[in-house]
């Protein structure tokens, strides 16, 4: 409305020279032509007047109009410089014409100076409302201000021509008959009605046919410039306007789908269309049109996702629906793959085998996580996401890896393994990678969890284990080692032996000769390497049986641990006397016993009814639990037991090694049998002396039990079936 008025009060300050022009060019000829008016009569003057005032200010208005006229590319209809001057031009002879035809009634007895003053004035200022109109009618409407209701514009534009009609009739024929008889009435009327047609076709049907088919031209336009589809339906579903977009679109030509059915455009037909015509009818004057997200076809049966506006325009008196159509199929195929991305990531983040966390970058806050995380740690995903990192992280570990994750960047992964935590306070070893990863919605953290503890638990095992295969390796060595010794020592010991029985014979021999010789000479003292003659025959036998014992004593320990060495195939088992075993076995270990103890028990049952079986492994069973028992006592104060005994009862001859050690602890006792398993590594235990053990006592049909007291002490028991009874 500011833009309109502003207009309008330009405009006046542009005409305002014209109209005194006007008013002086007016007021000149009504002086200067005065007595020649006189002469012809009113109306005859006023064509006069008129026609001299038009010729008089036509080369002005012309030069004006050139001055202030849209250009070619602005022309709107009725805009160019000579229609506005013809226009103009008209308006001001009609409006001098009018006041010489009025004045004479309005001031009938005014002098004169004073009537030529007053229709130069008149005349003047009734020209300010054409050139106003002309010269900035299209101005204004390019400014798209709302008009005046048509209706209204009409109702007054009938009244003026109504008006000027009579008016100027009573003037232009003043040889009428005043009498108001009815054929002069109807005579009257007719005059009237004539006289009125040209009025009306100026002022009322030309100027709204012009503003009609502006209008349409301007709708058209629009409507064929858009590049969006537009089309029209009517109520029965016929199509009325089809626009360029459209065609373009759908594939068909306007021409051949004016009139046709509108279900062709939709996939699903005559359903879809009723559809939206009844979104567009559902809400009675809505301030904004419907939109429907529709599935479209085109002319080669391609498919396509149409956003649909609807709504019901008035055209011609009848109800149309006016679509506005957009085609989005290439936005929702996105939001499609889009989705389908997301949740192709979404089903891999949840089905991964590891935790996968994510942080936001430089810091430690969880921001989101995927199902396995909550199977590891036993922790929902509200709770986690509360929680953090305090849950899952033992305490004394928790700030390192809070740190470690918040310096992950675009260059640098972190691989750190921690102490971690279940729900249920289960402490599990946790590997994490960590790197930073670009998602839609920014950067983050990505950090995997992997829970380790089984294999650092296999990791150490198997650490464990070869290092017992090394100390397996490295006796499996000392047993060859000790063969061969046991086979070198053998050798010379025999010598030892043999000329120890000589060398007895040969001091026995001796002795007599030195018992003949003191009986000859009894007063004389005869001395044999510093020992008197009289003591020799003690000390020297002494001497030489003890040689003898020594040798023997060698050669049962090298046969023993020949014995032991030895290969002895499962099939040879044979009669034997477990105290016969027992004792090879503490002879072997007579060092190791005395070097461990000062109370060494050996209680053997006498008779004992023998066993069948391999005496090597029996006796290395009775070994290995000795040696157990010698490095389970805490010092040489605390005794070992050996013994051997039969139980009637059920017929089995025992094995019993007992000590006064450390004990067993409840966990070591359930895996004190497994292969490898030792609390004695540090002191050369390889953990499968009870597990061979154990294995040969089965073989033998036996059973191998134990008890023990932590720190009072262990008791093993073997268990053989007697001779007749071993399965």
């Amino acid at each position: 409305m500011n833009q309109r008025l502003t207009a309008l009060l330009k405009g006046s300050g542009d005409i305002l020279p014209l109209l005194f022009y006007i008013f002086v060019t007016e007021l000149a000829i009504m002086e200067l032509l005065y007595p020649l008016f006189s002469g012809l009569g009113v109306v005859r003057s006023a064509l006069v007047d008129a026609g001299i005032v038009v010729v008089i200010v036509a080369l002005p208005l012309w030069r004006f109009f050139q001055r202030v006229a849209p250009g070619e590319e602005d022309d709107l209809e009725g805009s160019r410089p000579a229609i506005m001057l013809g226009k103009t031009l008209v308006a001001i002879f009609m409006i001098e014409y009018l006041m010489m035809l009025l004045l004479p009634h309005l001031l009938p007895n005014a002098a004169p100076h004073t009537d030529s003053l007053v229709d130069a004035l008149l005349t003047a200022l009734c020209s300010a409302a054409p050139l106003l109109r002309f010269l900035y009618l299209q101005r204004v409407q390019r400014l798209k201000s709302p008009q005046v209701e048509p209706s209204l514009r009409l109702y007054i534009l009938l009244l003026c021509t109504i008006f000027l009609s009579d008016l100027s009739e009573d003037m232009l024929f003043p040889f009428w008959p005043e009498r108001h008889t009815p054929s002069n009435n109807v005579v009257d009327a007719f005059v009237t009605t004539v006289w009125a047609a040209p009025l009306f076709w100026l002022l009322v049907v030309r100027p709204l046919r012009r503003a009609a088919q502006s209008e349409k031209k301007r709708v058209s336009a629009v409507h064929a410039q858009v590049v969006e589809p537009i089309v029209t339906v009517d109520p029965q579903g016929s199509i009325r306007t089809f626009n360029p977009a459209a065609e373009t679109v759908f594939g068909f030509r306007a021409k051949e789908m004016i009139g046709a059915q509108a279900s062709l455009l939709f996939a699903e037909g005559e359903a879809g269309l009723a559809d939206l015509f009844a979104s567009a009818t559902a809400l009675p004057g809505q301030a904004s049109p419907a939109f429907n997200e529709v599935t479209c076809r085109r002319r080669d049966g391609e498919s396509l996702v149409m956003g649909v506006s609807i709504s019901v325009v008035l055209l011609e008196g009848s109800p149309e629906f006016l679509l506005i159509m957009r085609d989005i199929t290439t936005s929702r195929r996105m939001e499609q793959a889009l989705r389908d991305s997301e949740q192709r990531f979404r089903d891999i983040f949840d089905q991964s085998e590891d935790a996968i966390l994510f942080f936001r970058p430089g810091g430690s806050d969880i921001v989101d996580l995927n199902a396995k995380t909550e199977s590891t740690f036993g922790y929902g995903r509200r709770e986690l996401l509360e929680g953090g990192l305090a849950q899952i992280v033992m305490p004394e570990d928790l700030a390192a890896v809070a740190a470690a994750i918040g310096t992950i960047g675009e260059v640098v992964d972190v691989r750190q393994d921690f102490a971690g935590r279940r729900k249920n306070g289960e402490a599990i070893v946790v590997s994490l990678r960590g790197k930073v990863m670009a998602l839609q919605d920014g950067p983050v953290t990505y950090c995997t969890l992997r829970d380790i503890t089984e294999r650092v638990r296999m990791d150490e095992k198997s650490r464990e284990i070869q290092a017992k295969l090394i100390e397996t390796n490295k006796m499996t060595s000392l047993g060859l080692l000790v063969s061969g010794v046991a086979h070198e020592i053998n050798n010379p010991n025999n010598f030892i032996m043999a000329n120890s029985e000589l060398l007895e014979k040969v001091l026995a021999d001796t002795l007599k000769v030195v018992a003949e010789y003191r009986e000859e000479h009894p007063d004389e003292e005869l001395y044999l390497a510093g020992i008197p003659s009289g003591e020799l025959a003690e000390h020297s036998m002494r001497l030489v049986r003890g040689i003898v014992d020594g040798s023997r004593r060698v050669n049962d320990i090298v046969n023993n641990l020949k014995d032991f060495a030895r290969y002895e195939r499962r099939t040879e088992k044979r009669d034997l006397d477990l105290n016969q075993v027992a004792r090879a076995a503490v002879s072997l270990l007579n060092h190791e016993l005395t070097k461990y103890t000062h109370h060494f028990n050996l209680e053997l049952c006498d008779p004992l009814p023998p066993v069948k079986g391999h005496a090597q492994q029996l006796g290395q069973v009775i070994i290995n639990l000795l040696m157990n028992a010698c490095q389970a006592l805490p010092s040489c104060d605390r005794g070992i037991w050996l013994s051997t005994l039969f139980d009637q009862s059920d017929n089995m001859v025992r094995i019993v090694v007992r000590d006064e050690g450390c004990g067993i602890s409840r966990e070591g006792s359930q895996r004190i049998l497994e292969p490898f398993f030792t609390t004695k590594l540090d002191k050369g235990g390889t953990g499968l002396g009870l597990a061979i053990s154990e294995s040969i006592v089965r073989e033998h049909g036996g059973q191998l039990e134990f008890s023990s007291e932590p720190g009072r002490g262990t008791t093993f028991s073997v268990g053989l079936p007697a001779a007749g009874q071993a399965g």
